[in-house]
Formats: C-alpha cells, structure tokens, sequence
C-alpha cells in the first residue's frame, strides 16, 4: 500500500497482524504518523482530516436485490474507483442501531464520521486480507473460489476525495427492508447526503437455482462434476418463496425512490463492461476513465453463470416462477429458455 492510496502527503505506517487461530480474520491495527507541508498552516488532527473528508461525500449507496447475482462483483469494481469506497457485506441497515447511540447524537454529524470510517475501514481490511487482496486466494482465504482484486486501480483507498461511499450487501439488506423499510428514511436524514441504490437482476430461474445449491451445500459439487443434483421439490421451493420475497421488497425500493435505483442485468455486467460501468458511474454522478474501464474488464469472468439446468424443476414450479415473473417490469425479459447474448 502506499502513500498516495490513503491521499497524504508524508507518511510512515506500521501493520501488527496477528492471529488468534488459522481461521481467524487477521486484526490490523495502522499507526499513521502525519507531517504536514509546508502550505498547510498547522498540524491537523487525524480525527479532523478523516471529518472534513467524509464531509465531501456526495451520494451513499445500498445495494439491493438477491444471493448469489454478483454483487460481490460489482462492488468490487465500483470500490476499485479513484472517488468510491464500497465495504464488502458490512450490514449498515442491519447494523444501524450501533448508530443511533445517545453518544454519536451528542455531537452534529458524528452519526455520519462514525458509519463512514467503519465502511472505509471495511473496505481497506478487504483490500488488504479480503476477497479483493492481490494473494487472497492462495495465503488467507483458499476457500475463495473468487477473487475481486482489480490490479492498478484504488480498491481499500481514493484519490484526493471519496465523492461515494456504501455498502455491497444486497440480499440481506432486502430481506430487512421487507419489514422495515422505514429505516431508509432515517439513514437518509442521519447523514443529509442523496441515497442511491443499485439493483442487480440474474435470470430467476439461475439465480433460484444456484440459491438451492449453495441451501443444500452442493454447488461445489456440481461446478466440479458437471452434474444435475437430485434436489427435492421442496428445497426450490424454499428459494423460490425467499426470492420472490425479495423481489417485492425490491419493487416497493423502486417504488418508493424511483431514479435513485438503477436497475443493472447480471449478464451484462460480464458481457458489456464498458457500458454496465458507464452507466453505474452515471447513476453515482462519477466520471469513468478509459484506464478505470480496461482494468475492470480484465478481471471478469468470460461468460455469465447459467445454472438453471443444474437442479430439478417440476412443470409446475416452471409455470408458477413464469407467471410470478411478470409482476415485476425487471423480470419480463427473462424465460427458463432465454439464454444471455
């Protein structure tokens, strides 16, 4: 890591890692020491430079939508922007009663400083020892069977300013909201920045199908060998019933904030980067680069995952996703029998 990933001039920075077992998250603890130039007028506290940078974000975002539809992808791509840090499965809304403490309300905008150091500090640890670390794969997390490292770009740090921060959990973020979807309005109040959303669409029937893996603990399995697992009627069951579940929360996000969600399809994301990332840089109000745009697009995988096939379905589950289907305008475009192009 260096100096001009974390936007300082002089720095030294010591890194303690320690492991209370093999399994265990690596603790990190980063001892910075500032000097200041010549142009500054005096010593600024750590504490003070991290408020005035958090007080320059513009838009914080939340994704929404399903398990296992490659937000893990994409958020990786978004935090690998000079201007966007995005934490990998932090839970704010999950997590947001940590910040209505009487303490962080004492004091204007410590509520804000609070949640977006955790983000930022989420996003650095995955920088570092996490899915997006350059040796993930091979020294901490061999389980990984992918990684998110974008080489050359900013995935943990920014550059000069962080214009977007948020956080990439999708599926149990929706689950929450189908209960309690009030809450956004309280976050949005909380931090007086405009919210934005994205939401990231596979085909049902792929994306049902890989849930029913990965609830039955056989995807591996099939990726390996090739095959179709013997899965009872009801294990789709329960994916379809949760995935429309949270289809609906989804639906009532848009309803509810209209422009400020972006619908994103899956598919393109792999089949056309370029145009995926131009138009999440739009939604977030960022300019792209033709550099930003090549790096991401060398770490995608070379074809979407189509998995429908890979589970049984009855002709009457078939017809009944169908026909669920289109109650939702994000979901008309997809069949069992349409294959991404």
């Amino acid at each position: 890591m260096t100096c001009s990933n974390i936007c300082i001039k002089k720095c030294t920075i010591h890194v303690i890692r320690e492991s209370r077992s093999i399994k265990d998250w690596f603790v990190l603890r980063i001892q910075v020491s500032y000097v200041a130039s010549k142009e500054e007028s005096s010593l600024v506290s750590y504490a003070e430079r991290h408020f005035r940078l958090y007080d320059g974000v513009e838009t914080f975002l939340l994704f929404i939508g399903y398990p296992r539809s490659i937000h893990s992808l994409v958020g990786a791509l978004l935090d690998a922007h000079p201007e966007i840090i995005i934490s990998h499965e932090y839970g704010v809304v999950g997590k947001w009663e940590k910040y209505r403490s009487a303490r962080l309300k004492k004091k204007k905008n410590l509520q804000k400083y609070a949640l977006f150091y955790d983000l930022h500090q989420f996003s650095l640890r995955d920088a570092l020892f996490g899915r997006r670390a350059t040796f993930s794969k091979t020294l901490l997390a061999p389980k990984f069977r992918y990684t998110y490292n974008v080489p050359g770009l900013w995935q943990g740090g920014y550059q000069r300013k962080i214009k977007v921060i948020g956080d990439k959990q999708a599926g149990k973020t929706s689950e929450f909201l189908s209960t309690a979807i009030d809450i956004l309005k309280e976050i949005r109040q909380t931090l007086q920045v405009p919210l934005r959303f994205i939401h990231i669409v596979r085909n049902p029937f792929d994306n049902i199908a890989t849930m029913t893996l990965r609830e039955t603990g056989t995807r591996e399995a099939v990726i390996e060998e090739g095959t179709q697992i013997n899965n009872t009627a009801q294990d789709l069951e329960k994916s379809i019933n949760r995935y429309f579940k949270l289809a609906a929360a989804n639906q009532r996000v848009r309803e509810l904030y209209g422009d400020e969600v972006v619908d994103i399809a899956g598919h393109e994301t792999i089949l056309r980067p370029k145009e995926t990332l131009q138009r999440l840089c739009d939604h977030l109000n960022v300019a792209c680069s033709e550099d930003y745009f090549e790096k991401c697009s060398n770490i995608l995988f070379s074809t979407p995952s189509i998995t429908r096939h890979k589970v049984l379905w009855t002709e009457e589950q078939k017809v009944r996703v169908t026909q669920m289907m289109k109650n939702y305008s994000f979901l008309r475009e997809f069949s069992f029998d349409k294959y991404p192009i």
